[in-house]
C-alpha cells in the first residue's frame, strides 16, 4: 500500500504508543485521523502531528460502542470524504490481579473484557466499512504497556492480539483486507522504551506497506 495516499485511522491516539504511531504516519505523508476518549491527551497528539502535517484530524469518541464508531465514520465522511484505508488498532495492556486476590475474578473479567471489546469493536466496524467499499484495506493490532515494571497483563493481551489477528485474517482475506499484529517482547524493560518504539514503528510500517503480509504477529 502507498502510505502517502492512504487514510490512516489511529485508535487510542492519546496513549504513548498511539501518539508515536500517529506522528510517524503523519511524517510519511498519510492523512491521519486520531481518535480517543481522553480529550487532553488526544489534543496533545493532534498538536504534535499538526506541526509536521496539515492532513491530520481528531475526533473524541464517548465510548467504544458501535454508535460512537459510526459517529467517527460520519465525521470522516464529512471532513475527508473518505473512509479508512488503514486501521492502527492500538491497545494498552492493563495489569492483571494475582490469582490469589480476593477480588481477582471480577477485576480480571472487567479488564480483559474491556481490552477485547475495544479491539474487536474498531476492528469489526472498520472491516465492515472496508468490505462494503471494496477497499484493499489493512488492520494492524498493536499493543504496548504503560509501565514495564508490571507485565502481569501482557501475556493475556499478546494472546488476544494473536488470536484476533489470525482469525480476522482468515475471514477477511477473501475481501482483500489484510490483518497483522505487533507486540513488544517481554524481555524489555522501561529503560529500553526508545528501542521498543523504533521497533513498533518499523514493524507497523512494514505490515502496512507489504501487500503480502497478513495473519501474523511481529515482535518488537
Amino acid at each position: 500500500m502507498d502510505i502517502k495516499s492512504a487514510v490512516v485511522l489511529v485508535t487510542s491516539a492519546g496513549s504513548q504508543v498511539g501518539s508515536t504511531l500517529a506522528y510517524h504516519f503523519a511524517s510519511l505523508g498519510a492523512t491521519v485521523v486520531l481518535c480517543d476518549k481522553s480529550s487532553p491527551q488526544l489534543q496533545h497528539t493532534y498538536q504534535l502531528c499538526r506541526e509536521i502535517s496539515e492532513q491530520v484530524y481528531q475526533f473524541k469518541v464517548s465510548d467504544h460502542s458501535l454508535q460512537s464508531i459510526q459517529d467517527l465514520f460520519e465525521f470522516m465522511d464529512q471532513r475527508l470524504k473518505r473512509s479508512p484505508d488503514v486501521l492502527i488498532n492500538t491497545l494498552t495492556a492493563q495489569a492483571m490481579p494475582n490469582i490469589f486476590d480476593q477480588q481477582a475474578s471480577d477485576v480480571f473479567t472487567q479488564r480483559l473484557s474491556l481490552m477485547a471489546a475495544t479491539m474487536f469493536s474498531f476492528g469489526q466496524a472498520t472491516a465492515e466499512r472496508m468490505r462494503k467499499e471494496k477497499k484493499n484495506g489493512v488492520i494492524v493490532n498493536v499493543i504496548s504497556h504503560p509501565e514495564y515494571q508490571d507485565l502481569s497483563g501482557f501475556d493475556n493481551a499478546t494472546s488476544m492480539v494473536a488470536g484476533f489477528t489470525q482469525s480476522w485474517a482468515k475471514e477477511l482475506t477473501p475481501f482483500n483486507i489484510r490483518v497483522g499484529g505487533v507486540v513488544p517482547t517481554l524481555e524489555h524493560d522501561n529503560t529500553h522504551w526508545a528501542e521498543i518504539q523504533d521497533e513498533l514503528i518499523r514493524n507497523t510500517e512494514y505490515i502496512v506497506s507489504n501487500d503480502y503480509f497478513s495473519g501474523r504477529v511481529m515482535a518488537a
